[in-house]
């Protein structure tokens, strides 16, 4: 099943077991570019050994769009047709592996699929769910790129550094004439975040619910890269824009509610709405 695809993954202050993770599926492809955005230490060791594997590193947190379109660049100069975009922490189970590549290669129609892609979880299939739908994006990991398609949708925007990456790109696949795929009676193992218990401020941390809060800094990149996506697709995808604005406002709003620091994440939202003004994009520094 090895036919035409790689896959790559971006790693932050790796563990030894995001190892195992990579074994679900590096024997399924024929090569594995690792991007280690880990600032200061190499993590090298821990891939010694591994045939198929490439690993780059180069000190510096570079965000996740440089080194998607990194790894994109690299697997079309070796002439692969296909890009499988793995998290760290995801993994597969083979047969799942196996009948998504299959699917891939089976797709009436690829030549105008841009991304595939899968449920996060069995829980989210069931017997009445369609063997594919069409989508308006899908997130970075287990995500395949059609490479034959990624320089006419134009690559990864660099602008947005972290959040929204992936939503980006299959929204100008969207506006390229190009469709996004998730064959949804097939999943991968995925990470949706650590979830604890929480009050919210405005009920004096009085009534707790469990929730999954991001930090302060996730909070200004998800905020900031809304206001871009938005003034970027808003007159061509308007529907889609504001089904994309709500729920990241839902979303937003909800960390901010059950954040245990308030006026911090209300600052770095004031900085998200400044930078965008301002044209500030790329990776936040010296705010504090």
């Amino acid at each position: 099943m090895k036919s035409n695809f790689a896959a790559c993954v971006i790693l932050y202050h790796p563990k030894k077991e995001d190892i195992a993770n990579l074994f679900t599926y590096c024997s399924k492809v024929e090569q594995v570019y690792i991007f280690d955005n880990t600032e200061g230490k190499s993590n090298e060791n821990l891939y010694i050994g591994m045939e198929n594997v490439s690993y780059f590193w180069d000190g510096e947190n570079k965000g996740l769009s440089i080194r998607l379109n990194e790894a994109c660049q690299r697997a079309i100069a070796d002439n692969f047709d296909y890009l499988l975009t793995m998290d760290q922490d995801s993994s597969f189970l083979e047969e799942n592996i196996d009948l998504y590549f299959k699917d891939i290669l089976n797709f009436k129609g690829k030549e105008k699929v841009a991304v595939y892609g899968l449920e996060y979880s069995e829980n989210d299939i069931n017997d009445t769910t369609e063997n594919y739908i069409e989508v308006d994006h899908l997130i970075t990991s287990a995500s395949v790129m059609n490479l034959k398609l990624y320089k006419e949708i134009g690559g990864f925007d660099e602008n947005l550094f972290i959040d929204g990456v992936d939503i980006d790109y299959c929204y100008s696949a969207l506006t390229k004439g190009f469709k996004n795929i998730k064959f949804a009676r097939n999943y991968f193992i995925h990470s949706l975040g650590v979830r604890s218990r929480r009050g919210s401020v405005f009920t004096l941390y009085l009534i707790k619910k469990n929730v999954t809060v991001h930090s302060s800094l996730r909070i200004y990149y998800m905020y900031r890269n809304m206001l871009y996506i938005k003034n970027k697709y808003e007159n061509v995808i308007p529907d889609i824009i504001k089904k994309f604005v709500k729920n990241q406002k839902h979303q937003i709003n909800k960390n901010i509610k059950y954040s245990n620091e308030f006026f911090t994440v209300l600052k770095y939202k004031r900085k998200a709405i400044s930078d965008f003004n301002n044209k500030k994009m790329g990776k936040l520094k010296n705010f504090i």
